[in-house]
């Protein structure tokens, strides 16, 4: 609540610089310093680490859209989830496992864009609410063998829009299901929650106390 009240404080400060999609309060780069001063816990951090492997769909033309959609591959999280997401990495190492991002800070034009696409919430932000990725309060991600390099079975493809997808179904093999459980038990043993409809999406606990970001990954790499 004090973290909230502070981003409400910092925006009445601001006044008419911050733009609005209906109802929702978006954040820009002229006003990301301020909230940030008043708030270190919201700075968006590049994530690096040799235990990673960044596969970030939306910088190719391999996701649903297929087509270039970000221009630049880049991962970013708050602050918080950025130091949860590393504890992750730590825990999968006993079992010679690394981490693959196919995505996490996600600018909130691209919210737009992906709805103007896909008007299904089960896969898709409203940007009404706008994602739990426009709040660096998100990740996208995958299992690999720190040994081969090599990406372990999964129940499908990334950005899989069907019920196969969900993060409970019980259509895959005994090796997928294996894979699966690893990850959610280090994700939520770590301060992620599950997302129902994608066995890939987690979120950062307490995500509604940050800000909605559309900020570029330039613009947050300078």
């Amino acid at each position: 609540m004090k973290l909230l009240l502070k981003i409400i404080f910092v925006f009445l400060l601001l006044g008419s610089a911050t733009t609005s999609f209906a109802q929702l309060t978006i954040v820009s780069s002229s006003q990301y310093d301020s909230i940030v001063k008043a708030s270190p816990k919201l700075q968006l951090v590049s994530l690096k680490s040799n235990f990673i492997q960044q596969n970030i769909k939306y910088a190719t033309s391999d996701n649903f859209t297929h087509e270039i959609v970000y221009d630049t591959a880049a991962i970013f999280l708050s602050l918080d989830a950025h130091t949860a997401l590393l504890k992750v990495i730590d825990f999968l190492k006993p079992y010679n496992v690394g981490l693959i991002i196919y995505d996490a800070y996600r600018p909130y034009r691209y919210t737009v864009k992906f709805w103007d696409l896909i008007h299904d919430d089960r896969y898709v932000a409203d940007p009404q609410k706008g994602s739990r990725h426009n709040r660096g309060c998100a990740v996208d991600v995958g299992l690999y063998d720190l040994k081969t390099g090599k990406s372990l079975d999964m129940p499908t493809a990334y950005d899989d829009f069907s019920e196969k997808a969900a993060a409970n179904s019980k259509d895959r093999t005994k090796l997928q299901s294996k894979n699966v459980e690893l990850l959610q038990q280090a994700m939520t043993c770590n301060g992620f929650q599950l997302f129902a409809t994608e066995w890939w999406h987690f979120d950062y606990s307490g995500y509604q106390q940050y800000p909605i970001y559309d900020i570029s990954f330039q613009e947050l790499s300078k």
